[in-house]
């Protein structure tokens, strides 16, 4: 196994600078939604309500004309009554659950509370009930069935307040679509197999549901101006991990997640692991890397059985992965929390599962631009912090622990370096950067400096940049500075003292924003081999080494 760091660029969808985009959310005839399940496209997501805790959303065929057919048909597998053969045909996949909508808590598999009232915008939360939420202002068609005589409302999940009858639009599926005209009471006349329409605004949540009944949902089209969001892609991990059940359980990224730090990872950033499987009978569960948790489970189909309670439905992402090729998990806050805490053990992430899948990357997708350094997007990209293993004067020692930081024990005006020139004196250019910076995970005990040497014409250059003693962070902007051949760069102790230092990294800035970047491996051209301890080691040296940044065993 090898970890990497490529940057891809990928456009969901190439678009004119004003032209509209539509992106439709859909279920899927064998999937499994329970409570909070939900549908995403790259700029929406509809969430189901927090229906029954022992029965999922139950999944239905709806046979439809050439109105939903054309926004909301699939092609499903339908068993001919005549015949008894399964046959094609175009229907719409929708889901409805088990209890009303109501405002109060669920109790075990009942919704409480009362019906929504707009007097009262007392917004649901048991039962039935669907929550879209966009992020730009646009347009959203959604498919319905509503029972006739039922309350039908959409509503602001910011204030409550139900859009008026001239907001939103019934129309019932056909040839041709008929628009429906509700009652002053938000009521149907007739039960209605269609769509219902609005317009919405950017980052509001819209609830839709009925009350008194419990309304079928079929997925959404959404429509906006400009583009769709472009994602980026970093690879976290690279090479081969085999995923059969409790013999072969592999973990990913180091405890502490350095490699989702270094990214800068956020909430809404997608986790992507690329797999295969021999057959689809298949089913894997996305753990946290210390056991204290799942994240999701994911099936090429629903295996059915129950969660440890013996009674809840177990709940399953249904993946395609046969044509997909990756299963995909959207991170929280929370999950991120629990990704970056040190728990010293384990991994950041953990696969548990049967079905003989092979998993071949790991990577991370985000809206943000993340820059690539100088030297082109292609080749390895490393963190600064693995290329400070030697000691200045050799009396002081420095411990790289496992969780990514580095423990220095100065020596008065020693100093934690990284030697950047190659064996024939070949430096780095640090040229595309802005600025080195060190920081620390405690306030330092003493004042330092940060230090770069640079090749000159005729001696060295060396620069420096003071810190104080009990700061955090120590900024070394290269503005006025000649850093295009760097031979060492190093933290100085001004006295002994032991220095906590949790990164090093390079910044780089476009349009007045900095940020950090990994380092392209090849404008690190320091080919010596250092133990854990900072030593240099020659090839007779047995055990863990340090090469370009680099951890593997010397034999």
């Amino acid at each position: 196994m090898k970890k990497i760091f490529t940057f891809i660029a990928t456009a969901l969808v190439a678009l004119g600078v004003n032209a509209q985009t539509t992106e439709k959310a859909l279920f899927s005839n064998d999937g499994a939604y329970g409570n909070g399940a939900e549908i995403s496209t790259a700029a929406c997501k509809a969430v189901l309500g927090n229906d029954r805790t022992s029965k999922n959303y139950d999944i239905k065929l709806s046979s439809c004309k050439a109105y939903c057919a054309d926004l909301f048909g699939q092609t499903v597998m339908v068993k001919n009554e005549d015949t008894g053969e399964m046959e094609e045909k175009t229907r719409v996949v929708y889901v409805v659950g088990n209890q009303n909508p109501k405002d109060g808590d669920l109790d075990g598999d009942t919704s409480t509370g009362s019906g929504y009232k707009p007097a009262n915008a007392n917004l649901p939360k048991s039962g039935t009930y669907y929550m879209i939420t966009p992020k730009f202002d646009g347009h959203l068609v959604a498919f319905i069935v509503l029972n006739s005589g039922k309350n039908f409302y959409v509503c602001k999940g910011s204030t409550g307040e139900n859009l008026p009858l001239s907001a939103i639009t019934v129309k019932a599926d056909g040839e041709e679509p008929t628009e429906v005209t509700l009652n002053e009471d938000f009521t149907s006349s007739e039960k209605v197999t269609g769509t219902v329409e609005f317009d919405v605004t950017g980052g509001e949540t819209y609830y839709v549901f009925c009350t008194g009944s419990k309304l079928s949902f079929g997925g959404y089209a959404y429509t906006y101006e400009g583009e769709a969001p472009a994602l980026n892609e970093v690879t976290l991990w690279e090479g081969t991990a085999i995923v059969n059940g409790w013999a072969d359980q592999p973990g990913f990224l180091n405890d502490g997640g350095q490699e989702l730090k270094d990214v800068g990872v956020t909430a809404g950033d997608i986790i992507r692991f690329y797999m295969t499987a021999p057959d689809n009978n298949w089913e894997v569960e996305l753990m946290d890397g210390h056991w204290g948790g799942m994240y999701v489970r994911w099936a090429e189909y629903d295996h059915g059985g129950t969660e440890s309670d013996g009674t809840t439905p177990r709940a399953y992402t249904i993946v395609d992965l046969t044509n997909k090729g990756y299963a995909d998990y959207v991170l929280t806050e929370a999950d991120i929390v629990k990704a970056t805490t040190q728990q010293n053990w384990g991994n950041v992430f953990l696969l548990n599962g049967d079905g003989n899948l092979t998993v071949t990357r790991l990577s991370l997708l985000t809206e943000r631009e993340i820059p690539a350094g100088p030297g082109g997007e292609d080749g390895e990209h490393v963190s600064l912090i693995d290329q400070f293993v030697s000691n200045w004067n050799g009396e002081e020692t420095n411990t790289h622990n496992a969780d990514g930081t580095v423990t220095y024990n100065g020596k008065q005006w020693g100093g934690l370096s990284a030697w950047l020139c190659d064996a024939d004196g070949n430096p780095s250019d640090w040229s595309a950067y802005t600025k080195l910076v060190f920081e620390f995970a405690e306030p330092t005990p003493a004042a330092c400096q940060g230090f770069v040497q640079c090749v000159g014409e005729s001696e060295d250059v060396n620069y420096t940049w003071w810190g104080n003693a009990g700061i955090e962070k120590l900024e070394c902007p290269f503005e006025g500075k000649d850093v295009t051949k760097v031979k060492q760069a190093c933290l100085q102790a001004a006295d002994n003292a032991t220095y906590h230092i949790s990164a090093i990294y390079l910044v780089m800035s476009a349009d007045g924003i900095e940020e950090k970047v990994m380092v392209p491996a090849s404008i690190i051209n320091n080919g010596a081999v250092y133990n854990l301890a900072g030593q240099k080691v020659d090839a007779s040296y047995k055990g863990i080494v340090i090469q370009n940044g680099r951890k593997f065993i010397q034999k």
